[in-house]
């Protein structure tokens, strides 16, 4: 049985082009689902996933997102969510991640 072109597989799109044979793997409908799962819908798209000259800080015991069980697990589930599509179709939010 022949289902036709592969479209999706996996929440990755895939694109093929016949005419110079390449093809094209993205997720956006994959991180829009997710950006709306954690309630980051209307944040702004930049080029680059992060700044390399940002300095991260830690977390410390006096942050009122520590205790905050909802804020924890949203942060690991959009977390684990980033890193699937790091190490499928968007390897340059690695370093951000």
């Amino acid at each position: 049985m022949d289902l036709g072109e592969l479209t999706q597989i996996l929440g990755i799109e895939v694109q093929q082009d016949n005419s110079d044979g390449s093809i094209r793997l993205s997720q956006v409908s994959y991180i829009s689902h997710m950006l709306e799962s954690v309630r980051m819908s209307n944040c702004n798209p930049i080029a680059t996933p992060i700044d390399p000259n940002i300095k991260l800080m830690p977390l410390t015991d006096g942050d009122p997102h520590i205790g905050n069980a909802k804020f924890r697990c949203d942060y690991l589930s959009g977390f684990g969510k980033l890193m699937y599509s790091a190490v499928t179709t968007c390897p340059d939010l690695a370093y951000a991640i």
